[in-house]
């Protein structure tokens, strides 16, 4: 989906991190506003993640679920993707799959890495490398050497941290998500304003 260069565009820190807010926006849209009780993407994942002409991404695949088919077929992805989204138990929210599902999608974004269906789990690989206080090891290496901000980059990973957390019910609303996002994308453009 996004790494590397497309359309001759390199995909850097800046890019990754617009591609980011404009996807938590989308579906804080989609969630809240769009219609009284919202819309559950439900099956949320970086494949389902296009980009027009002007490398802004779109959300494909929207709405195609029914929230009251409680079956969870609509998750295409692996066995521990659905266990990790649904937090092991049956009760979830299709809001809080998606809110999962973006997590990924931001580790994708951070680590360079892209989820398959080969039994790479992507969410554990992160935790753990965390948990042994190598954060820095988790971040895609062409960020590092393009001189990406470390820190920016962790509270980004914080975020996605919170958006994979095994239980559901902590994890935040995709709007309290996207107020975290563009804080960071603030301090972002402060930092490029501020620079000789």
């Amino acid at each position: 989906m996004f790494l590397g260069s497309q359309n001759g565009q390199v995909f850097d820190w800046g890019s990754r991190l617009n591609v980011a807010a404009s996807i938590a926006e989308s579906l804080a849209f989609m969630h809240e506003q769009l219609q009284e009780g919202g819309i559950a993407h439900g099956n949320l994942k970086s494949t389902n993640i296009l980009f027009n002409k002007n490398m802004e991404p779109c959300i494909s695949e929207y709405g195609l679920i029914v929230a009251q088919g409680q079956d969870q077929s609509f998750l295409s992805q692996s066995d521990s993707f659905k266990s990790n989204a649904l937090g092991g138990d049956g009760a979830h929210s299709t809001f809080k799959v998606d809110v999962y599902g973006f997590g990924v999608v931001l580790l994708e974004l951070l680590t360079g890495k892209l989820v398959e269906n080969n039994g790479f789990d992507l969410a554990s690989w992160v935790h753990s490398v965390v948990r042994e206080e190598w954060t820095a090891e988790v971040f895609d290496r062409a960020l590092i050497s393009e001189g990406a901000s470390e820190e920016r980059m962790v509270n980004l990973l914080q975020v996605a941290l919170k958006c994979i957390n095994p239980s559901p019910n902590e994890r935040p609303a995709i709007n309290q998500i996207s107020a975290m996002i563009n804080t960071i994308k603030e301090d972002e453009e402060r930092s490029i304003i501020s620079e000789p």
